[in-house]
Order: C-alpha cells, then sequence, then structure tokens
C-alpha cells in the first residue's frame, strides 16, 4: 500500500478477529518494523512478548478490569458523535466507545455494581480470546539516559515502536487492537507481570491484538483536525496554509 494511504487507512479493530493464524513470516515482518523504530540513543528500551499459547491468552484475558469515575468520565468526555467529529475533527466516534461506558454513562450507580463489572469481563474475555496473537511491548526505565527526562524520551522512543507494528501489520491486511484497559489498574498490572514472568523494573506499557477480521467490525474514528487548524508558519501565531 503507499505509505500516504497506509498512515490514513490505519485503524484500531476493536472486536472479534477470525481464527484464521498469522503465518511467522509476516510476524516477522511486523517485529522487523519494531527493530527499526527510531529510539533516543539507539538504546532501543524495550521488549517484546509474543503470544500464541491459547491457555496464556485465555489467562490474559481474565485479568479483570474496571474503570474508575474519573476514567469514565475522561471516555465519555472525548466521545462524539458523526457531525460533531466532522466539525471539529477530535475526539472518537461514539459507535465506537464500548457498551459498558454507555451503560456507566446513563446509569453512573453500576461504576460500585460487582455484578455490572463480572459480565463486562465476560464480554471482554470473548473478546480478548479472538485473536491470533499478542504482543505485550515492555520498557526498560533502567537504561541510562540524558537528563531528567530520560525515561519520557525513552518512552516515546517506544511510541515510534507501537506505530510502527501498527503499520506494518495493517499493511499485511492484519487488524489491530490496542488494549489500555488492563494497564491502568495496579492489581491487573501485577497479574499480567505474573502471568508473562515479566521482572518487576520492568514497565508494561501496551498490549497489541493482531488477528483478520471477522465479519462484524468496530473501527477507530477516521476523522482528523484540518491541517490549518494545528500548523503554524514560523510563529505560533502564524497559522500555517496551503495556497489553493
Amino acid at each position: 500500500m503507499d505509505f500516504q494511504e497506509l498512515v490514513k487507512f490505519r485503524r484500531s479493530s476493536r472486536w472479534v478477529f477470525s481464527k484464521r493464524r498469522i503465518s511467522d513470516e509476516d510476524l516477522k515482518k511486523i517485529l522487523e518494523a519494531a527493530q527499526y523504530a527510531p529510539t533516543p540513543h539507539n538504546r532501543q528500551p524495550f521488549e517484546i512478548i509474543v503470544v500464541k499459547d491459547r491457555n496464556i491468552i485465555k489467562q490474559i484475558s481474565e485479568v479483570e478490569i474496571r474503570l474508575s469515575k474519573e476514567e469514565v468520565d475522561g471516555h465519555i468526555f472525548w466521545t462524539r458523535s458523526k457531525k460533531e467529529l466532522e466539525s471539529k475533527g477530535v475526539g472518537v466516534q461514539v459507535d465506537v466507545v464500548p457498551k459498558f461506558v454507555h451503560d456507566l454513562k446513563d446509569k453512573p450507580e453500576l461504576i460500585d455494581d460487582d455484578e455490572f463489572w463480572k459480565k463486562t469481563m465476560g464480554l471482554f474475555s470473548i473478546v480478548m480470546q479472538a485473536t491470533a496473537i499478542m504482543l505485550i511491548v515492555i520498557f526498560d526505565p533502567k537504561l541510562p539516559g540524558i537528563g531528567p527526562l530520560k525515561n519520557l524520551w525513552g518512552i516515546l522512543g517506544v511510541g515510534a515502536v507501537m506505530q510502527n507494528i501498527w503499520l506494518a501489520a495493517n499493511n499485511l491486511g492484519i487488524s489491530v487492537h490496542l488494549i489500555s484497559s488492563q494497564t491502568m489498574m495496579v492489581e491487573s498490572i501485577r497479574k499480567l507481570h505474573e502471568i508473562l514472568n515479566i521482572p518487576k523494573d520492568y514497565r508494561i506499557l501496551f498490549l497489541f491484538r493482531l488477528g483478520y477480521e471477522g465479519k462484524f467490525g468496530k473501527y477507530g474514528t477516521p476523522y482528523r483536525r484540518k491541517l490549518e487548524d494545528f500548523v503554524h508558519l514560523n510563529k505560533f501565531s502564524n497559522k500555517f496554509t496551503f495556497k489553493k
């Protein structure tokens, strides 16, 4: 795929994937894209765990998710209608946000309902297990860096790893879903460390589900701000515009 088309096509697929397996040849291409991502001083402060074992995937899928009121409010704040997105280009399309977030918006009292979270976890687990491969990317904060923001720069480098994985997979026709909910709770993080035998001094930054599209799908939001809304010429006070 043409690079510009690929960047615009890249999307998050938030639904069950088909049972089709990912070949080792394609997996290698995806991992090589991660290998050549730019990182500060080329220190490459990351490790990647490839999970194919169905039992381990099942264990990961059962690691509890439970959002706080602040996190629910954050999801709701950034949720937009199609009309709003077409106008502003910022936010997430309403039908992409998980159903349980909408439920919590309509009935805030559910946030303390154990039965509600049990049902939510059951659906989450089904989606998680409908996965060909999981990639867990972890960050090593122990590697020497420069200046007070050394770890921030390292994490930004791992962000480039994330983008390369995403683009490489989508270019091969493989769908990607970034899982963040399980990395927000201390207990969930502890369980993931235990399941994957990750040393305590490493940080789990993100978890990818990889697979091929099934019959149904929920995708990320394709809307973006216009260039003139965020590009400046020479000074912040000057908006950059292209000649027509």
